[in-house]
């Protein structure tokens, strides 16, 4: 388990030989009743009351208490590190989400970084190794791109279930895709001027010395042994003269926000999220891929029949080769309005409006959108809107939908009664690649999480008695507004685990005595 650890191995060697609880009162997405129950296969024994009162007396110090302050409708998938996804009916209020609303993944804690103190060393097989502050990347070209990015984890709540249980955090629910314009330096103007003939390489003409086929990224983000986050992309995209891979300082006109990558982060239009390293810190060319446990661990798509449990605590798996490492994503699309769990005001109504987003990665392009209002019997093709113009295979940023549903005469027969009526509303997706989404999660169910676009089914009510338009938004119990496909969680949600059961501050395994 200790390679299997899905927070790496130093982490959990740090903590050997002491008591677990004051690690986990930073870490509190382990005291999820599946987590704690896994773990008790690794129990040895059990310390008398005092020795244990012994164990515990130490605190460790917070790496998080200087992270910045997040935005109230940034909704915590975790604290610490924080992961927050903006409410879902918020997406698609503006083209250009807000950067306060933008979702934030942080893997560890958010660096605050000096500007006047930056540097970022560009190094590797067949250039010369130089370093830049953030004054030198500014007098290359600007070059602005807005480009979707969706955490490869996002709807990771979707895939645990009562067959199914996921061990790696965040547990995103739904809101983990936002879109931005983005201004800096394009990666293949620097590394020109590290004496790399990007343009050879771009028409075919050579190829890249040394066997070079990955770029390496590392970010000053660290954990509390000093290991950082990091991860890598093919070099293709890096000398694609269309591909607009970006060393980027702004984002929607504004310098970086900490949570970000303020100074300067990558963006890679059309790839994951995970491989957009914020707080950029070096830029390695290799003929290997990354070996960060996040690039070559964490996300990765294994079949079905793998479960964490069975194959993957013990790492590495029997068959690695058949979980590859995701670089581009499927084609998604879910309805943000009306949200889930809504009463929707139908006095004299005889239509439904609904709303949403859309994307594919790679760049593919949303050719079309259907919505249902029946579950998925029927359905009908939306309207799209995308007010930017990008070229082939090169649509970075998501397509919103929307379209105006008349209602079946059996529910407005039901509404003059003054009858509510139940339903469910959903969406899926047609890109370029004629890609559509499925309407099930089984084919493709995942240990890791990673790559989800089934169906997101949202249960809604027409209420006769209220005004056309208003909406009453219902909020479950477990306190996040954003849910899973159908409206609920399956299992104890508690903010990912941030807030079940309170009581575990005196008992760390009281999480074991919750139902499943």
């Amino acid at each position: 388990f200790l390679n299997g650890h899905p927070g790496g191995a130093p982490r959990l060697l740090m903590a050997a030989g002491q008591d677990l609880e004051p690690y986990w009162e930073i870490y509190r997405q382990h005291f999820r009743g599946h987590v704690v129950q896994w773990m008790e296969k690794y129990r040895i024994g059990n310390l008398s009351p005092e020795d244990a009162k012994k164990a515990k007396d130490f605190k460790i110090g917070d790496m998080f208490l200087d992270d910045p302050k997040r935005h109230p409708d940034l909704l915590p998938a975790t604290t610490k590190p924080f992961n927050g996804e903006p409410r879902i009916e918020l997406l698609t209020r503006d083209y250009i989400t807000p950067n306060e609303l933008f979702y934030a993944r942080c893997h560890l804690a958010v660096p605050n970084i000096c500007p006047e103190e930056y540097r970022l060393t560009v190094m590797g097989k067949g250039i010369q190794k130089k370093k830049y502050t953030l004054e030198d990347l500014k007098k290359f070209p600007k070059h602005e791109v807005i480009t979707t990015l969706q955490c490869a984890g996002n709807r990771r709540e979707d895939l645990h279930d009562k067959d199914h249980k996921i061990f790696i955090a965040p547990h995103w629910v739904i809101g983990a895709m936002s879109t931005a314009k983005w201004g800096g330096v394009k990666l293949r103007d620097v590394l020109r001027d590290c004496g790399y003939d990007v343009d050879a390489m771009a028409l075919g003409e050579i190829m890249p010395p040394g066997g070079v086929k990955h770029v390496q990224l590392e970010g000053y983000d660290h954990d509390e042994t000093g290991y950082t986050y990091g991860g890598s992309f093919p070099i293709e995209k890096a000398f694609d003269g269309l591909a607009e891979v970006i060393l980027a300082y702004e984002m929607n006109g504004e310098e970086l926000p900490r949570d970000h990558g303020y100074p300067v982060r990558m963006i890679i239009p059309g790839h994951v999220g995970a491989r957009q390293v914020k707080w950029l810190k070096k830029i390695r060319l290799s003929n290997e891929e990354s070996k960060k446990s996040y690039q070559c661990k964490s996300y990765r798509g294994f079949a079905p029949n793998i479960t964490f449990e069975k194959d993957l605590a013990d790492w590495p798996p029997a068959r690695l080769d058949q979980g590859p490492i995701i670089h581009e994503q499927p084609v998604t699309s879910f309805i943000c309005n009306p949200p889930q769990n809504a009463t929707i005001g139908a006095k004299n109504a005889t239509d439904i409006t609904l709303k949403g987003v859309s994307w594919s990665g790679g760049g593919r392009k949303i050719e079309r959108v259907d919505v249902s209002i029946d579950g998925g019997k029927t359905w009908q093709a939306a309207e799209l809107y995308k007010p930017i113009e990008q070229r082939y295979n090169h649509h970075w940023a998501w397509t919103q939908f929307f379209l105006t549903v008349p209602l079946s005469d059996e529910i407005k027969a039901k509404l003059k009664k003054g009858e509510k009526v139940e339903m469910e509303v959903t969406s899926k997706a047609l890109d370029s690649g004629f890609n559509v989404q499925p309407s099930e999660m089984a084919p493709y169910w995942n240990p890791r999480g990673i790559a989800i676009n089934h169906w997101y089914r949202v249960k809604i009510q027409l209420d006769p008695t209220l005004e056309k338009g208003e909406i009453v938004r219902h909020e479950p119990e477990e306190g996040f507004p954003n849910t899973p496909s159908g409206g609920k969680f399956d299992r104890v949600w508690g903010m990912g685990g941030w807030n079940v059961d309170p009581d575990h501050k005196s008992d760390p395994y009281a999480a074991r005595k919750m139902p499943e």
